[in-house]
């Protein structure tokens, strides 16, 4: 079992955090497979996010963070498509 499925509210967690949260994109797991809405994040790209952010924040960060971040990147990616496209 990935440590993925130990993820829990990034907002509830106490810790700084590293961005807004989506409602719809909470990390709520069901055990053994990750929601739909994250299941584009695998394993290795969690655990490349953890090492690069974890340097830059000169802190192990976790993986509620990790998954906050690549949340962010794809949300702000998206954007910029949206507005290419007008």
């Amino acid at each position: 079992m990935s440590e993925f499925n130990n993820i829990a509210n990034p907002a509830s967690s106490g810790g700084d955090m590293t961005g807004f949260s989506s409602p719809d994109e909470q990390g709520v797991c069901v055990p053994d497979r990750r929601p739909l809405s994250l299941s584009w994040m695998t394993d290795e790209m969690l655990t490349e996010t953890r090492k690069l952010w974890s340097r830059r924040y000169e802190r192990d960060i976790s993986t509620e963070e990790a998954v906050e971040i690549l949340q962010n990147i794809k949300r702000f990616a998206e954007m910029l498509l949206e507005r290419s496209e007008s």
